[in-house]
This record gives structure tokens, sequence and C-alpha cells, in this order.
């Protein structure tokens, strides 16, 4: 993950690189405090904290790639060819264009932003209403922030965007995203996503009155679901909406994009649900490839 063997922290603490990979890997894997990580690996919570940020900082800045906007990497290694017929094989049929994958968005909760005073002191003002109202959704009655996810079909999320709030719909995010244009221009490919998106170019969804084909691809398309499960299962930190304080930390807006690209790294060493649902065998060594975008 090419951490260097010295860290020095924001408050020049030393750490070794793989201290700061143990204990960030750990939080995530664990969802445990910083005081119950400091006690188990020993220093001050508050280091835990600093290596904690440098952690999730340091993957964000040095593998993002691997997840916004990497598209042409795939189709260069053939993994688009081979997604699609991994879709066709597992139907039993191909329906016109190619289907490479599927499309959706992650609900990530969060604590509730901007509740109780926005200063220290006696008589403090309190919070605007309005940061709450920012980021809260009605219909799942939470507060949180949105990512929009791409998965193909060979067990891997090949795309992010976000995060967004949690009040904006499916569609903005596709919109902003520009993931239509870049499917066309990766390959022509078509990705399939839930009725709420409507039919464009490069992403289809349920065709009214085609039983056969919406019954096909409602098969398929759950296994972008298996992937928000895989991360969860992986990486519980994403399911204690304590450790998202949106006023609090700066790195808010990137772990769950952290979380994905190590849920990838995962994949390639021992494989997911996905997979075996599609029957994929990964090249040897997939990992070097991936990791420093070689094309195989």
């Amino acid at each position: 993950m090419r951490f260097p063997e010295v860290v020095r922290l924001e408050n020049d603490s030393i750490m070794t690189g793989e201290e700061v990979f143990l204990r960030g890997l750990f939080e995530l894997v664990t969802g445990q405090k910083k005081t119950s990580i400091a006690e188990t690996f020993g220093r001050h919570p508050s280091d835990q904290s600093r290596a904690f940020k440098y952690f999730i900082n340091h993957i964000y800045d040095n593998f993002h790639e691997l997840v916004d906007n990497n598209l042409q990497w795939w189709e260069d290694c053939g993994l688009m060819e081979r997604a699609a017929v991994a879709i066709e094989e597992k139907i039993g049929s191909r329906y016109g264009r190619r289907f490479v994958g599927f499309i959706d968005c992650n609900c990530l909760e969060t604590d509730r932003p901007g509740g109780g005073p926005s200063e220290a002191g006696a008589n403090s003002s309190r919070w605007d209403s309005d940061i709450q109202r920012a980021f809260y959704n009605g219909w799942k009655s939470i507060h949180g922030l949105k990512h929009q996810t791409v998965d193909n079909s060979l067990g891997f999320t090949i795309d992010i965007h976000g995060p967004c709030s949690l009040r904006r719909n499916d569609l903005r995010l596709f919109r902003e995203s520009n993931i239509n244009e870049r499917m066309r221009n990766a390959g022509d490919w078509i990705i399939f996503g839930d009725s709420a998106y409507k039919d464009h170019s490069n992403c289809k969804s349920y065709r009214s009155g085609d039983n056969e084909f919406n019954h096909a691809m409602k098969s398929v398309r759950i296994s972008i679901e298996w992937s928000y499960m895989t991360a969860g299962s992986l990486f519980p930190y994403l399911r204690t909406k304590s450790k998202f304080q949106l006023l609090g930390s700066s790195i808010v807006s990137r772990i769950f994009i952290v979380c994905m690209i190590l849920k990838n790294c995962h994949a390639c060493y021992y494989g997911n649900l996905t997979m075996n649902y599609f029957n994929v065998i990964l090249p040897d060594n997939f990992i070097h490839y991936y990791m420093n975008k070689i094309v195989l």
C-alpha cells in the first residue's frame, strides 16, 4: 500500500508505516473506539486518532484513481468483455447490447449533524437547523451520505461517485457522475440499474412487459447488493453511525471510498460471493496489475 517506513504525524509523533497500516485496518474491521485501540496497541488515544487520519488520507490519495474514472483500464485489459460474457453465460442469453455490470447508490448513515451548541461556553449559539435538514432523508428517516457505485460481474467496484447529501436522489448522482458517457467512451458497454434509473444509451433498467428480460436481469443485479453487504461485513466501522460526524472530521467523506478500495483488494486474494455466482477465476497475481494499473 506504499506506506513509508517512518510516518510523522501531525503532532510530530513517530510511527512506522506498518503500525499505521495495522492500526487503521484494525479500526475499520472492528469498529472499536480509539481508546480501546490505543490500549491494544499502546500509545495515547490522540496518536491513534492522528494515525487513523493518516491511514485514510494515504490510501485515498494514492489509490482513489482505482475507482475514479478508471473504466478504460478494465476495457484495455479485456475485462469488460469478460464481464459481459460472465453475465450472458449466467442468464443463458444475450439481450441485444452487452451488459457488463450494475449501478446503484449506497446510503451511509451518519451521526446527526448540527446537534447542540455550535461553540463552547455558556449561552453559546446553536447550529442552524438547516444543517440537519441538508443531510436528512425522510424516506429512510436517517441523516447520511450517498455514494453511487458501479460493480462489474467479476466482483469488483469499478467506479464510485460521491459522496453527496442523502437528500439527493439517485438520478442526481447519475447526471453529475457522467457515467453514461464514460461507459460509452470505454467501449459502448451497458450497465443495468433498478427502476429508479431511466432508459439511457448506456444505462438500462427493466423493460415494461418483457418479463423474461426483467426476471433474468433481476437475478444478476442482486450482486451489487452483495457488494454493499460484503463491505459492511468486512468493515463494521461503516455500520457505526457515531463514527461519521460530518462536522467533526475532515476524513468522513473519504472513508467509504477507502473501504471499497480495500474490499476490491480483499477480493483479489480471497474472492467473494459475486465471483462464485458468476464462476469467475482471476488471473495469477491480479492484485499486482490492479493496484498498479498495469494492462494484463
